[in-house]
């Protein structure tokens, strides 16, 4: 016995050895032999992120849910559905404040309109500046169209100081009609303008830096565009407050839908040159070339059939050019179909419309005062 155990431990001490010998001082490999593990860290994360969106997809199409029992109830369901929005986007921004007009200047006249520059403080330090244009023969309260221009645009373009022609003179038309208009800034500059760039204040930059405060572009815009209308409502006698109506072309009408879907204050929408089909925006944040779509969609609930669903039981008309090369009609028009199921299931389906006209990326004005004058 004592002969076998001596032999086993010289067989062991043996192997350390060996061991010890075969050891390097450190450590070493090529960077490309961890490639493969590498590669799978990724393809497992995209599998899963994949998996979770095209769940999400479904759930978002699915994620509206209102009570569609009565007009009250489904309108009384809302507020938890608009916080969404609000939270999302921001729209209350810090340092935020009741509109409060602080400078109210008229621009000039013509045989249709008075008209004023106004600035409505809305954040300390933050004016909201827009175009308002008043009817000379207005006699008594109107009702008040918010006019928005578009991207790259201005209040000027919509209200036809100068010309940009696919916003066919919309204020002027506006007012012979008997309507008073403001058209708020986005904050843009104008390249058909001749604007200079103003260094180090892109919108793209003032978003990024805005959504390190808890906001975003969109959220401060959208509270800009309601607190200066709320300000003008209380400030000037001539607005009938309880007939406020919007549209806006392009970026205006992306505006037009989801200020409308977070403020019921505005009774009438029409948003013009912005409706895209969501299941079409949502499939493309899983599509390998991924590019998700600038208003940050929200698998929550904001695509733009559900935006239409929080205006409703307002009225909204949709309106998009058959050879908008923008927005592809087709695409626009199944997303019309869902939005109207809101209106359909509440027995109110002449409240909402899809409207096209043979036209490009412009207003059709003739239909958006036939829809104002119907219901506004």
């Amino acid at each position: 016995m004592k002969r076998i155990k001596f032999t086993v431990l010289l067989f062991v001490g043996v192997g350390l050895m060996a061991h010890a010998q075969e050891v390097p001082e450190q450590y070493r490999e090529k960077f490309s032999a961890s490639y493969p593990i590498r590669k799978e860290q990724h393809l497992e994360l995209k599998a899963y992120v994949d998996k979770v969106l095209e769940r999400g997809i479904e759930k978002s199409l699915e994620s509206l849910k209102p009570d569609f029992s009565s007009i009250d109830n489904y309108r009384n369901s809302l507020p938890p559905y608009r916080k969404s929005v609000e939270s999302f986007f921001g729209t209350t921004p810090p340092g935020s404040k009741e509109g409060k007009v602080a400078r109210f200047e008229k621009a000039g006249e013509d045989a249709h309109a008075n008209i004023y520059r106004v600035w409505v403080e809305v954040m300390e330090g933050v004016h909201t500046y827009g175009i308002y244009m008043v009817p000379k023969k207005l006699r008594g309260k109107a009702p008040l169209i918010i006019a928005q221009h578009g991207g790259g645009g201005n209040p000027e373009a919509i209200v036809d100081f100068d010309t940009r022609i696919n916003y066919h003179s919309f204020g002027p038309e506006a007012v012979k009609r008997g309507y008073i208009v403001w058209a708020p800034a986005l904050t843009m500059l104008s390249g058909y303008g001749g604007d200079a760039a103003v260094p180090g204040v892109s919108r793209e930059l003032l978003d990024r830096k805005l959504k390190m405060a808890g906001t975003s572009i969109i959220g401060v815009e959208i509270h800009k565009i309601i607190e200066s209308t709320k300000a003008l409502i209380k400030s000037r006698a001539e607005i009938g407050g309880d007939r406020i109506g919007m549209t806006g072309l392009s970026w205006g009408g992306f505006f037009t839908m989801y200020t409308a879907a977070v403020w019921p204050a505005i009774k009438v929408a029409a948003p013009s040159a912005y409706f895209r089909d969501t299941e079409i925006l949502l499939k493309s944040a899983v599509a390998d070339d991924s590019k998700m779509p600038p208003e940050r969609f929200l698998f929550q609930g904001t695509g733009h059939f559900q935006a239409v669903g929080l205006i409703c039981p307002r009225p909204c008309m949709v309106q998009l050019g058959e050879t908008d090369a923008l927005f592809d009609i087709k695409g626009a028009k199944k997303e019309a179909e869902r939005a109207s199921q809101y209106y359909k299931k509440l027995g109110i389906g002449d409240r909402f419309e899809f409207s096209t006209h043979p036209g490009g990326h412009e207003f059709d004005n003739a239909s958006i005062f036939r829809f104002f004058e119907k219901h506004l």
